[in-house]
């Protein structure tokens, strides 16, 4: 099995790289925002807790959204996995290796999809628009740039983290969705 994290700042196309690796590749994508908004739509008292943190483009607490990985850990464990979204901090990625090897797996690829942090406004605008669903709650101006810089306080560093295990590959993310894909599929393979 091969198991593989996606990461990248917020609107930089994990999710859609994801579903395309889902589709045609046969991973299982564990996508902590779906696994949080999910929550949030169940109305219950965990979901309200994390639906105002959500909404301020903060980061979930870490316990919170590592006990919910585990979880999908053990429901996957016989498939190809993406991460989506997680690990955003140190914390997570050494709390997702102990997990993964309480089941005998490990972290085989780290894909960081490299945008240019000016453009994303414009992308996460084209996102609601291209899907046509309705805009997310956390995809206005405001809420981004709170989730860039905890993306930039929080996330940066892991990237040296899977660098030093040799994990990490580079993509350019401002490419076209078939050319980021293209390149995934060359790593992977």
């Amino acid at each position: 099995m091969t198991n593989i994290i996606l990461l990248g700042p917020p609107g930089c196309g994990k999710g859609t790289q994801s579903k395309i690796l889902e589709e045609k590749n046969n991973f299982k994508q564990i996508s902590t925002g779906d696994i949080l908004r999910d929550t949030v739509k169940s109305g219950s008292k965990k979901g309200v807790m994390l639906k105002e943190i959500m909404e301020r483009g903060d980061l979930v607490p870490d316990q919170i959204v590592i006990d919910m990985i585990i979880e999908s850990i053990k429901l996957n464990k016989n498939k190809n996995i993406i991460f989506d979204g997680f690990p955003r901090n140190l914390n997570q990625a050494k709390a997702l290796e102990k997990a993964l090897e309480k089941e005998s797996m490990k972290i085989d690829h780290v894909l960081l999809l490299e945008v240019n942090f000016n453009d994303l406004e414009e992308r996460i605008d084209k996102r609601s628009k291209e899907s046509g669903s309705e805009k997310r709650k956390d995809d206005n101006v405001e809420i981004l740039i709170n989730r860039l810089r905890v993306y930039k306080e929080m996330t940066l560093p892991i990237i040296s983290y899977y660098e030093n295990k040799n994990k990490l590959h580079k993509i350019n993310g401002m490419m076209t969705i078939m050319e980021v894909n293209k390149k995934i599929n060359e790593i992977l393979n």
